[in-house]
């Protein structure tokens, strides 16, 4: 029996819509308006960039990112982010390939 990885070119390609918020409110309004524009729950993110604390140790949130793949449904993404107060809102191509598992025969 013959075991070891096999590169094996596995084309993907998705478009990912990804804006800036400077309030977390406004970044949740446009996650519930990107659901209900039909975005899967699983095509929709928020992430927290640069945040810190204060001198009392409070937290401070920095900038909110919100990602959403929107492959072939990039103008209607930015259409919702920009209505909802987004910043600075980029169309990113993302693409992957790989080894995937061990070969056996």
């Amino acid at each position: 029996m013959e075991t070891g990885s096999e590169e094996l070119n596995v084309p993907s390609e998705h478009v990912a819509v990804v804006a800036r918020f400077g309030d977390r409110d406004a970044a949740e309004r446009a996650t519930d308006a990107l659901k209900s524009a039909g975005f899967a729950d699983d095509d929709v993110s928020i992430v927290a960039r640069g945040a810190t604390t204060d001198e009392s140790g409070r937290f401070v949130p920095g900038g909110l990112m919100v990602t959403v793949l929107a492959s072939g449904r990039e103008e209607a993404a930015k259409r919702v982010l920009h209505a909802h107060e987004a910043q600075d809102v980029s169309t990113n191509r993302v693409g992957a390939t790989g080894t995937v598992g061990q070969r056996t025969v």
